[in-house]
C-alpha cells in the first residue's frame, strides 16, 4: 500500500508508544479495519478497494481489488520486513532491544535502495535517510526531526539540501483506524501509509489540506473526506471494520 493515496502522504511513536489522555480516545472496543474503499476526486487517479487480514492482530497482507500489494512478515512478535509484490521492492527493519533504529528500503530492478537511520531524544525521534545501491548506503538525502505529544507526531522538521521546513499536524481526539494492531507504533518511525499516531490528523501548516471525519459509536473513523489549501475535495475514505 506504499503511499498509494494522498489520505497517507501527509506523514508520520516511539516503538514504546504513548498514550493520549482523553478519554474519548479510549474504547473498551478493539477493532481492526477490514477494508478501506479509497475514492480520488481526480478521475485521472485510480480508486483503491482495500482488504486487510490479520493473524491476531498482526496485519498480514493487503489487497487491492484482490491483487496483493503489501506483504508483513515478523520475527517473533516484531514486524522486520515488509514486501510490495507489485514494485518488487521490500523493507527490512533492524531494532536494537524495541526501538527501530534502522530501516533499508530495497529495489532491486534498479538496484538502488534507501537506507533510513533513527535515534531517539525524549520526546523526539530524527531519520537521517541516505541514498545507495543495493549494497551500501552513504548519500545523504536528508534529516527529520519529529516530535511527539499525546502519541502524535505533531511537528516535522525536515533538512535536504541545506534547506528546512517545519510542518505543524493538528489531529483530532478519536481513535486511530489503525491503533489497535500488532507493532502499530512502529508504522510512525517508518512513515509508511499506516501512520502510527494515536489520533487522526486533521491538517498541516505546510500543505493547507484539512481532513473531515464522521465516526463509529466507539469514536474510530468511518468516513474521512480530504480537502486541499483551496477547501477542494480531493478523496474521500469509507472504513469498516471487524
Amino acid at each position: 500500500m506504499k503511499k498509494i493515496a494522498c489520505l497517507f502522504a501527509f506523514s508520520t511513536l516511539l516503538l514504546n508508544g504513548c498514550s493520549s489522555s482523553d478519554s474519548s480516545s479510549n474504547s473498551s472496543s478493539e477493532q481492526l479495519v477490514r477494508t478501506m474503499v479509497i475514492d480520488v476526486a481526480n478521475p485521472a487517479d485510480d480508486d483503491y478497494n482495500l482488504l486487510f487480514t490479520y493473524s491476531g492482530n498482526k496485519l498480514v497482507n493487503v489487497k487491492d481489488s484482490g491483487v496483493l500489494i503489501d506483504q508483513y512478515i515478523y520475527t517473533g512478535d516484531k514486524l522486520t520486513r515488509i514486501n510490495y509484490p507489485q514494485d518488487n521492492t521490500y523493507i527490512l527493519i533492524e531494532y536494537t532491544g524495541d526501538q527501530v533504529t534502522k530501516f533499508t528500503e530495497f529495489d532491486p530492478d534498479f538496484d538502488s535502495a534507501i537506507k533510513t537511520v533513527v535515534t531517539y531524544s525524549g520526546n523526539t525521534f530524527t531519520r537521517t535517510v541516505y541514498d545507495g545501491d543495493l549494497t551500501s548506503q552513504t548519500t545523504l538525502i536528508s534529516t527529520e526531526v519529529c516530535t511527539v505529544q499525546n502519541g502524535n507526531v505533531t511537528q516535522v522538521s525536515r533538512t535536504s539540501f541545506g534547506f528546512t521546513n517545519t510542518e505543524t499536524i493538528t489531529y483530532d481526539s478519536k481513535n486511530n483506524p489503525f491503533k489497535n494492531i500488532s507493532n502499530y507504533a512502529i508504522f510512525q518511525v517508518l512513515d509508511l501509509e499506516i501512520e502510527g499516531n494515536l489520533n487522526n490528523e486533521t491538517a498541516s501548516s505546510t500543505s493547507g489540506y484539512t481532513v473531515n471525519y464522521t465516526y463509529t459509536a466507539d469514536n474510530y473513523p468511518l468516513t474521512e473526506l480530504s480537502y486541499d489549501g483551496s477547501a477542494v475535495l480531493k478523496e474521500s475514505v469509507t472504513y469498516t471494520y471487524n
